[in-house]
């Protein structure tokens, strides 16, 4: 094994390149799932369930939460240094959960009130913890959240999760800790409110439904073209 990890590709800049647009583009699609909706013209609604009362408030989870941003850009880059059929796989499970999960929220759209889950009470003495989760409501809808069923978060988690989970080429640390921030990104959902807790199976299933699709079927092939245009530049560069 440590020959393997010894023996791993370098991270090129072009697998940089495209964790940061895998990144952008996810987001790019959670949005355009709400727009959908609306020009659809369905009517929320709350998937919240009695467990969800019982989940308690707690703000410090807001630092996994935005830290999943980081971690999804981190999926394909780590992935990228795995067998090249694996990473083609690996991104054709990404684009099809990103597809099918903005179908869901367009045809299934749900909603929380904040104002009604009681996340706007005044705390007293607030921690740094608290200002930067009202702060990230700010950025999301403030007193209406949207978009919640399947948790987005847990969608791209479980998928990089997934892309490194077993994988000798990378080093045991890595696909630990990227174990242990998923979990940590599930838990966060519910515990700074951006989610009910139907959202988080619903975001899983989703994902890996897709990415066990997508290796069994090899749908990794549908990059072959750009793959064939990249080695085709590369050969003219070095010549």
């Amino acid at each position: 094994m440590d020959r393997l990890v010894r023996n791993a590709r370098p991270l090129k800049l072009w697998a940089i390149i495209l964790g940061i647009a895998y990144l952008i583009l996810q987001h790019a699609f959670y949005l355009a799932g709400h727009e959908l909706a609306l020009l659809i013209g369905f009517t929320p609604f709350s998937p919240k369930i009695a467990l969800d009362d019982k989940i308690p408030l707690l703000s410090v989870f807001i630092i996994p939460y935005i830290w999943s941003y980081a971690y999804w850009a981190m999926g394909p880059m780590a992935v990228s240094k795995c067998e090249k059929n694996h990473f083609a796989d690996f991104m054709a499970a990404c684009l099809v959960a990103c597809l099918a999960g903005v179908v869901a929220l367009a045809l299934f759209p749900t909603y929380m009130n904040r104002v009604e889950e009681g996340l706007y009470k005044t705390v007293e003495n607030p921690t740094v913890f608290d200002k930067l989760r009202e702060f990230w409501y700010s950025l999301d809808g403030s007193e209406m959240a949207y978009n919640l069923l399947p948790s987005f978060h847990c969608l791209n988690s479980t998928l990089c999760y997934l892309g490194v989970a077993g994988r000798r080429e990378l080093p045991l640390w890595f696909r630990v800790y990227s174990f242990i921030t998923t979990l940590l990104i599930y838990a966060s959902t519910v515990f700074v409110k951006q989610h009910f807790f139907l959202d988080i199976p619903t975001g899983i299933a989703l994902a890996a439904i897709a990415y066990f699709i997508c290796k069994k079927f090899h749908w990794g092939r549908m990059f072959a073209p750009v793959e064939r245009l990249y080695e085709k530049l590369a050969a003219k560069k070095a010549a």
